[in-house]
């Protein structure tokens, strides 16, 4: 007898992967596709079922789809998990409190769906096959161009969910940020993500030009051009040695140490995971400044109950998720199921 098959979706601002497996680690078929903002959730949606037809490898996905048991997605955004109802996007209009599993089920004829936060998803798939196995309970954390974070216990990997809605929104914990002088205190967010990271950059870009300078290494990576400035170029010109990108390093490392040390001390995880397009940044750079501060200010009777590493799982991790939950519906049907 075959083994069920899965449908895993990530949907995030800019970009939307979808993968075909069991739900075990493995993703047989892959596809991804790049988001348009502009057009919004309707086509978002237009390009999952492009998607999906092309995993199935036929021209109509919804005739197909009979092959598929359940699909789990991993949504960049806060959701209602229990519903399968999309609360809203910060990047992507259309989705405020939309049906998304009950869509799927209808778009693709297939009986079940569960839709989570992406950074929950990532979070189970770290913990299962990833970085996180063996270790409860296990905080992930993702940094890119936001903040985002999932803690999964119990071993077999159990999304703490709070009241329902969202739950470990560490991106949106305060720090003290003694680089800005005009706020002193802002989120994790806006000090430590890739965006802040390229935010400032291009603000002591645009100071460099306006004193006639153009030979800041990170402004030359960018071709002249403040606006084309990423954290990738600060990571490099860093690395080569330049002292302003190693301090925009310094003040966002400093941060997340802040943040994870709040973190820490309300839910004492037993594995700290960084992931997201920022922590490939590396060890000298990002996750040894990181735990060096960290275990300087940590509450001290929960020093050394913990370790933090990188990412194991790359791109696909949301995927992997995805995944995952989709399986966990045939063993442990919820409401967020939909037929």
């Amino acid at each position: 007898m075959n083994k069920p098959l899965y449908l895993g979706i990530e949907i995030g601002g800019t970009k939307l992967q979808l993968g075909l497996g069991r739900g075990d680690g493995e993703i047989s078929r892959f596809e991804r596709r790049r988001i348009v903002p502009e057009n919004g959730a309707e086509g978002v949606r237009a390009q999952i079922l492009d998607a999906v037809a092309a995993l199935l490898g036929r021209v109509d996905g919804k005739s197909e789809a009979g092959s598929i048991s359940a699909v789990g997605v991993g949504f960049g955004g806060p959701v209602d998990a229990v519903e399968g109802v999309v609360a809203t996007s910060h990047q992507v209009s259309g989705w405020d409190e939309f049906p998304l599993a009950e869509w799927l089920c209808d778009s693709l004829g297939v009986a079940r769906a569960v839709v989570q936060n992406d950074a929950d998803a990532a979070g189970l798939a770290e913990a299962r096959f990833g970085a996180g196995k063996g270790f409860s309970p296990v905080l992930y954390v993702t940094i890119g161009s936001g903040i985002g974070g999932g803690l999964i216990y119990n071993g077999t990997g159990k999304i703490y969910r709070g009241a329902g809605v969202g739950a470990i929104e560490i991106g949106h914990l305060w720090v003290i940020d003694r680089h800005n002088a005009d706020l002193g205190e802002v989120t994790l967010e806006k000090a430590a993500s890739g965006w802040a990271i390229a935010a400032s950059a291009r603000a002591y870009a645009e100071r460099h030009r306006a004193e006639g300078r153009r030979d800041w290494p990170v402004l030359i990576k960018a071709n002249g051009d403040p606006s084309a400035i990423t954290t990738i170029d600060v990571a490099d010109a860093a690395r080569e040695g330049d002292f302003e990108a190693q301090m925009l390093l310094d003040r966002a490392t400093t941060a997340m140490a802040q943040g994870l040390r709040q973190a820490v001390t309300l839910l004492a995880p037993r594995r700290i995971i960084l992931g997201g397009g920022v922590s490939l940044i590396g060890e000298e750079l990002w996750l040894g400044p990181i735990r060096c501060k960290l275990d300087a200010i940590v509450f001290p009777p929960l020093r050394g109950t913990f370790d933090l590493v990188p990412a194991a799982l790359g791109e696909a991790v949301v995927v992997q998720g995805a995944l995952a939950l989709a399986r966990d519906l045939d063993g442990e049907p919820t409401s967020a199921t939909h037929s």
